[in-house]
């Protein structure tokens, strides 16, 4: 009652097919995220290790994140 080889090799084509729909929908999903509020991504950031992470933005603004 061992599966053939056709039906294991379409089982890992639907498999690897779904896994890579998964990942395109995830870009996608999360494309237009970004931190600074203008849309555009940071020009600066600061961190240490306790803090949370400071970014400045291409408009100046500053953004606290973490």
């Amino acid at each position: 009652m061992n599966p053939s080889k056709k039906t294991v090799m379409l089982g890992l084509l639907a498999i690897s097919l779904v896994l890579f729909g998964g990942g395109i929908l995830a870009f996608f999903l999360t494309r237009n995220d970004s931190i600074c509020p203008n849309g555009k991504p940071p020009v600066a950031q600061r961190s240490a290790i306790l803090e949370a992470t400071q970014y400045r933005c291409s408009d100046g603004v500053v953004v606290t994140k973490g």
